[in-house]
């Protein structure tokens, strides 16, 4: 999906990369509310993934008339032929494997560090991961506009220190509310990193290898699920739960590092690297 969805903002010239993963954020939501509710009715499985498959195959056929037909030459997926480098995939995966390590930490330990450490109630704990994605809905489809007005670099720096003091709140307050508020403010700060990342490799490397530069990033993406996850539920199950959100507090700065390869250099701007690419 990053790959079509790179294919189609350059086709239109701007960034429009964001608004893609907002829409995913909020089809995350609805299908999660749709879950609740066929749970909560009583619905049996295979009529609620009938539903779906029927409700998306609709879209997917009155979608299609407006489909981009592939112009160019194909070309064959091969990352050594292509020659393509890998120091962007690198700079650009640490960015994404931070990203995903903080989003799946949120994902899978919020509740838990509201009821747990904080003593929320259970129906107050999974406002925490609600206000996240609430925050990554604003910042995904208001990041667009920024990226137009003040470039992918500035708003990596934005993203990355609103982020930043959500963390810092998190881990320091001791009210559940305001720590509801804190998730809020880290989803609208760290979300929009993901979309960029995508766009900033496809452009370090030219259209030629942006396939398989995506292909190579989306590894960072796995290895940040398994570390966010990983390593937070380490300091929970060590009972260190109250501090668990510190790790992603110390990861998040090293995003500051890469502010620079968001600035869009042409794949010749990369220095030759060991790997021999």
């Amino acid at each position: 999906m990053n790959m079509q969805g790179v294919r189609v903002q350059t086709a239109y010239g701007f960034s429009i990369m964001a608004n893609f993963h907002g829409v995913w954020s909020v089809a995350g939501i609805i299908g999660a509310l749709y879950a609740a509710g066929a749970a909560r009715l009583e619905v049996p499985l295979w009529i609620s993934l009938g539903a779906v498959a029927v409700i998306a195959w609709t879209v997917l056929l009155a979608a299609s008339r407006h489909l981009i037909e592939e112009r160019e030459d194909k070309v064959a997926l091969t990352g050594t032929e292509l020659h393509v480098p890998w120091r962007p995939v690198l700079v650009f995966g640490l960015v994404i494997l931070i990203f995903y390590a903080a989003d799946t930490g949120i994902l899978t330990w919020s509740s838990v560090y509201l009821h747990d450490a904080l003593d929320a109630t259970k129906s107050v704990a999974p406002f925490a991961y609600a206000a996240y994605q609430a925050g990554a809905i604003i910042s995904r489809f208001g990041g667009d506009h920024l990226v137009r007005w003040r470039g992918a670099s500035c708003v990596v720096v934005l993203g990355t220190s609103i982020g930043l003091v959500g963390l810092v709140g998190v881990v320091a307050a001791t009210v559940p509310m305001l720590t509801v508020a804190c998730f809020f403010v880290v989803g609208l700060g760290l979300a929009i990193l993901a979309p960029l990342a995508f766009a900033a490799i496809a452009a370090a490397v030219g259209p030629r290898g942006a396939d398989v530069a995506i292909a190579r990033l989306n590894i960072a993406n796995y290895l940040g699920a398994i570390l966010g996850g990983g390593l937070i539920g380490a300091a929970a199950s060590g009972g260190l739960l109250r501090w668990a959100f510190v790790i992603p507090l110390v990861l998040v700065p090293l995003i500051f590092f890469t502010r620079g390869a968001f600035a869009g250099p042409d794949t010749e701007e990369w220095p030759k690297t060991s790997w021999g690419v």
